[in-house]
């Protein structure tokens, strides 16, 4: 597996992430305290800090073919609204997508 590229910059433009991937780097991109994302050109690893029902799966699932990404929280774990989201990260996570589809020929 490709080292990890310690990524706190969010700043990075789409060709800078493409660099990165290019030379084997893996790009993690952390949704608070819930998901991380590894994107490299040999795929994309979602990995879930928690544990998630069914139908949280399925929703997870679900948003990412409408480019969200939305898990419904049981009303007793949710303080009011969505999970939030840095509003960097998301700009990262949508580059780095961007940056590998790129490499891909996409």
């Amino acid at each position: 597996m490709p080292s990890s590229d310690e990524l706190n910059d969010t700043e990075r433009t789409t060709e800078e992430l493409a660099e990165v991937m290019f030379s084997g780097n893996v790009i993690a991109v952390c949704f608070g305290t819930l998901l991380t994302f590894r994107i490299s050109l040999g795929g994309v690893d979602v990995f879930v800090r928690h544990s998630l029902t069914e139908d949280q799966i399925s929703d997870l699932t679900a948003s990412f073919s409408n480019g969200e990404v939305k898990i419904t929280m049981p009303p007793a774990l949710r303080a009011s609204g969505p999970i939030p989201v840095d509003s960097g990260e998301a700009a990262l996570l949508h580059r780095a997508l961007e940056a590998r589809n790129m490499l891909l020929g996409g």
